[in-house]
């Protein structure tokens, strides 16, 4: 009797403490959240070049793996150096090359663009007007446009004015925001410079962080818990892994083919198209279309049927990257139906817009491999108790 009054006493006990803390949490929502907010900002270096260095290690475990296949070479400290430093060299130089030599090109294009849009507005605005004459709900309303696209022409006229707000003082805020500007890049810079060399130490000390890091778990948490935290870290690197190494080569893939597909046919700006589309691919599900769309915008500012012949191009290439090329580089390695993609696309774009949308199908994919996991053990221990 006394020893189940003592444990009733303290599960009473345990529930008031737990229900208080609840109550506090509830109350200081908005400061804790405040906090988390903070101290993620302070260590958002840290967080960033650990991912960095989680790149770094996909490369160079790569290598390893080709260079044990074709020149037997063994996963000792040296290889590793050398394929470490040829991990950091490969990602920096389609940073560099993106910067150095792509850059140039768009940049070209921009302008390209920037110099045609009066003329392309003026030829676009005529082609609808001769497009919709047979059409007169639709064709009126434009010709009532007429005037206001006339104001556009007057534009010019208001440059002296401009010049002359500038130098009376009236751009004192803007010089305010420059300077506000210069600061933020300077920490911005600062903030990369640390989390580049946080990524080098992480990336040659992989070893010894890993033992360390196992070390402490193993000494504060039971054997049962430790082993099931093992085999999440296992199930999370390798599905990070799988989905970082084939969404990337998809995308570029999908570019590649696109910028193809706009030289053959003559498309205006491919190397531009091919760009925006394989960096818009890794948004999931619509980021392809949407990149697609905001390049045809740009192509129809030269010429508005290409803008058409271009959509028409894409989604013939996206049908055959989704039916032959996407199975084959991606497959099945993220684990996630379709259903569950949706949803974690739409969680995580709510939570952290576009890189939210990015990183929670990996999350939610471990989430349900886990989930699958534990689902079948309960089934398969219920089916025992029947069956004894």
């Amino acid at each position: 009797m006394k020893q189940n009054g003592r444990s009733l006493e303290s599960m009473i006990k345990r529930l008031i403490l737990f229900t208080a803390v609840l109550i506090l949490l509830i109350f200081n929502a908005s400061l804790i959240y405040d906090f988390l907010m903070r101290l993620i900002a302070i260590c958002y270096p840290f967080i960033f070049g650990a991912g960095l260095a989680f790149i770094f290690n996909i490369v160079s475990n790569g290598l390893m793996k080709y260079a044990g296949l074709w020149f037997h070479v063994k996963d000792t400290t040296g290889p590793r150096a050398i394929a470490n430093i040829l991990a950091i060299i490969f990602v920096f130089s389609i940073i560099l090359g993106f910067v150095f030599l792509l850059s140039p090109q768009l940049l070209d294009s921009i302008q390209s663009i920037v110099k045609q849009m009066p003329n392309a507005l003026n030829h676009f605005y005529a082609w609808l007007l001769d497009v919709t004459k047979p059409i007169e709900s639709i064709h009126e309303p434009l010709l009532d446009m007429r005037s206001s696209l006339s104001d556009m022409d007057k534009l010019a006229d208001m440059l002296p004015g401009l010049f002359g707000w500038v130098f009376s003082g009236g751009a004192n805020g803007i010089f305010d925001s420059i300077y506000s500007a210069l600061t933020t890049t300077f920490s911005v810079v600062a903030s990369a410079c640390i989390a580049i060399m946080f990524s080098f130490i992480l990336l040659f000390n992989k070893k010894t962080f890993v033992r360390e890091l196992k070390a402490l778990l193993k000494a504060y948490i039971p054997d049962p818990y430790y082993d099931k935290t093992m085999h999440v870290c296992s199930i999370v690197k390798k599905t990070f892994t799988s989905y970082i190494a084939g969404t990337s080569c998809e995308c570029l893939i999908l570019g590649t083919l696109v910028f193809i597909g706009c030289t053959i046919f003559q498309i205006p700006y491919a190397l531009l198209t091919g760009i925006i589309v394989a960096i818009g691919a890794y948004v999931p599900m619509f980021g392809a279309l949407v990149s697609a769309i905001l390049a045809s915008l740009f192509i129809a500012v030269e010429n508005p049927m290409s803008a058409i012949y271009f959509l028409i191009l894409f989604i013939c290439i996206q049908q055959v990257e989704g039916n032959f090329i996407y199975p084959n580089v991606v497959g099945r390695s993220v684990g996630l139906p379709p259903m569950y993609v949706i949803v974690a696309v739409t969680v995580g774009g709510s939570l952290a817009g576009i890189l939210g949308m990015i990183i929670f199908i990996p999350i939610c994919s471990c989430i349900y491999q886990l989930l699958g996991e534990d689902i079948r053990k309960r089934i398969k221990y219920k089916d025992q108790i029947k069956n004894s």
